[in-house]
């Protein structure tokens, strides 16, 4: 039987593979989006948060979803908690929302 935590993390896993293989061919790998992903998949998830946060102030809407996800289940699938002001959230969300998500569906 799996705890929580464990579901959780593994649906999170799920959801971010989606959203990295949907970017993967519209994101240039310039150090960006792409080493973002690639900590993140490492496990270093501090440092994935850090450049998508950048990323996501500089209005990357890919980058803000998952920052956003990042804050939100830090503590539960990270054991981490990311300090980020309220007007830094605001900007995220609407940064995000600019744009539609790039997900594959069953039809692509």
């Amino acid at each position: 039987m799996f705890t929580r935590r464990q579901v959780a993390v593994g649906m999170c896993i799920a959801g971010l593979a989606t959203l990295t293989a949907a970017s993967a061919t519209t994101a240039a790998d310039d150090g960006g989006f792409g080493a973002a992903m690639r900590n993140y998949d490492d496990c270093h998830y501090a440092v994935a948060y850090d450049r998508l946060a950048v990323l996501a102030d500089g209005g990357d809407a890919e980058a803000a979803r998952i920052a956003l996800l990042m804050v939100r289940y830090g503590p539960q699938l990270y054991g981490d908690r990311w300090s980020v002001s309220p007007s830094r959230i605001e900007h995220w969300i609407r940064v995000a929302s600019s744009k539609p998500a790039n997900v594959a569906t069953a039809a692509d």
